[in-house]
């Protein structure tokens, strides 16, 4: 078999693709535009640097895989109303032929969507409210128009439907993922370093403490998410590959409700465990922000967003296990490792 993923040299690509090769004979097509995260790998790999829209690369991946494994997005809540043109072209345009090169040929598409099509807040399809969200039951309540933010969502979510509608008309085999805040080690970036622009919230929240500065908590830091290990997610997407005719023409989410905590909760053991991994190193507190102060006008957001797994759970067998205490240790010492030294020449070159 050979399975494509596209988007391989990104942080959920990084991690898949070894667990690929650990456990399965398959060979890879890895597509992306840099490979920077992606560890050596070896014969059974095929790197493919490329823009998902080079001519012919479309035809050439389903004319080689029968799996296609789509992770391509701009991922980036601050880019959502900086820039909404390209995120909507990443997240809907450029996919569009991919989905109908897939179901020409019939190859399996595992795209994976995001939990941010269920919009601000959990409500049923008959617009009460709900604890969780569940992939049938849960209504799509996304913000008004001038509210950028909802740009990413928005265009994940018709994509959604092109892929529903060619399985439910053309034949199409897919299986959509809906992940809920996956974190783990190599996840984006640091601003003046290895990237520019605001980061996701881990990611800010790691660069204020290698550099002594407040964790920016944005309103207060009373957002509630699941954060779910990138090896427990990796877990799941294999099971799902694992199990065709059970998880094709299905949508599932894959999170952690057991992990379900507010960012000012989250930076507060960021704290712990930076000081735990870093002993000796000044310990900076927090600082509240407004979410137009730190991301921009057209900035929205949702208060509380956690998964109902029984559908993947009842389909895969697979279930999450690790606590969010546990998974940090190894996210803050990859991210000392990463950009400490790099942190440190910077201060001397500046002096």
């Amino acid at each position: 078999m050979r399975i494509a993923v596209l988007g391989a040299g990104g942080f959920l690509g990084s991690h898949l693709v070894p667990a690929l090769l650990a456990r399965t004979e398959a060979e890879i097509e890895a597509v992306d535009v840099t490979f920077g995260k992606l560890a050596p790998t070896g014969d059974r790999v095929r790197r493919v640097q490329a823009r998902l829209d080079r001519p012919g690369l479309v035809d050439e991946i389903t004319g080689a895989c029968e799996v296609v494994v789509s992770l391509t997005a701009i991922c980036n809540p601050a880019v959502y109303n900086r820039d909404p043109l390209a995120v909507i072209d990443a997240s809907y345009t450029d996919l569009v032929p991919l989905v109908k090169a897939c179901a020409e040929r019939r190859r399996w598409l595992v795209h994976f969507s995001t939990c941010e099509v269920y919009g601000r807040l959990a409500l049923d399809t008959e617009g009460r409210p709900s604890e969780r969200m569940h992939e049938d039951a849960t209504g799509l309540f996304l913000g008004p128009v001038d509210k950028e933010r909802w740009s990413y969502a928005c265009a994940k979510q018709l994509l959604e439907r092109v892929i529903y509608a060619h399985g439910a008309h053309a034949g199409l085999p897919f299986t959509i993922v809906r992940p809920f805040n996956v974190i783990g080690p190599r996840m984006d970036w640091l601003p003046d370093v290895d990237g520019e622009g605001v980061p996701r919230v881990l990611a800010a929240f790691m660069g204020a403490l290698l550099r002594g500065q407040p964790l920016p908590l944005v309103d207060g830091g009373e957002q509630r998410r699941c954060f779910i290990s990138v090896e427990d997610f990796v877990g799941g997407v294999l099971r799902i590959l694992e199990r065709p005719q059970a998880c094709q023409g299905q949508i599932l989410n894959l999170g952690n409700p057991a992990n379900d905590v507010s960012i000012r909760v989250l930076a507060e053991l960021l704290r712990q465990t930076y000081a735990l991994v870093v002993p000796g190193a000044p310990v900076p507190g927090v600082v509240e922000v407004s979410a137009e102060e730190l991301y921009g006008p057209g900035y929205d957001d949702s208060r509380e967003r956690i998964p109902d797994i029984e559908k993947a759970e009842r389909l895969t067998g697979w279930r999450p296990t690790t606590s969010l205490a546990a998974m940090l240790p190894a996210i803050v010492e990859d991210y000392v490792a990463r950009y400490a030294p790099l942190l440190q020449r910077g201060q001397a070159a500046a002096r």
